[in-house]
């Protein structure tokens, strides 16, 4: 996929492990892309309403960068709106790029599951409500993208990286 769209990330995504699922919460500002705002309104309406609309349907994937520096999360947007955009994550030290390696081995242990929040208070209050059970307000801060996200990608950043002559 080769999306026009690559905001820096807010922060790196919150973990809440449940049982054996790690769930990752990640910022995303609802308007970052043209039809972010619209899968955040449907996906609310979907949980808070009980009414079924069109849905929220996004795809997401982890992308290393060759040198190691950075990963993406790559969102395609389907409905209600298509859109694309890759959220960087710049990888400064060696415990930042231990996240990762660690969300990969979550995910060969069980689950990974992706939901995305318009912001960092959102993220925060989604975390809270979770580990409190209240799945009505957990469920109506954002978006569950990936229930069981692929992470293998992510192993390439615990190899030593090779520089390309």
């Amino acid at each position: 996929m080769s999306v026009q769209t690559v905001i820096e990330a807010e922060a790196f995504p919150l973990t809440v492990a449940v049982g054996p699922q790690l769930m990752l919460m990640q910022p995303v500002r609802r308007h970052a892309v043209e039809g972010l705002d619209e899968a955040y309104t449907e996906a609310c309406l979907d949980f808070t309403s009980g009414i079924q609309s069109t849905g929220t349907t996004i795809d997401a994937r982890w992308k290393v960068a060759p040198d190691h520096r950075h990963v993406l999360l790559l969102l395609h947007g389907r409905t209600p709106k298509p859109f694309e955009l890759a959220v960087r994550f710049t990888l400064e030290t060696a415990r930042e790029r231990h996240f990762f390696v660690k969300v990969a081995e979550d995910a060969d242990a069980g689950r990974v599951s992706l939901w995305i929040y318009p912001d960092k208070e959102d993220a925060a209050r989604a975390a809270v409500a979770l580990q409190k059970q209240d799945l009505p307000l957990f469920g109506s801060l954002g978006i569950g993208v990936e229930s069981d996200m692929p992470c293998r990608t992510l192993h390439r950043l615990g190899r030593e990286h090779r520089p390309t002559t």
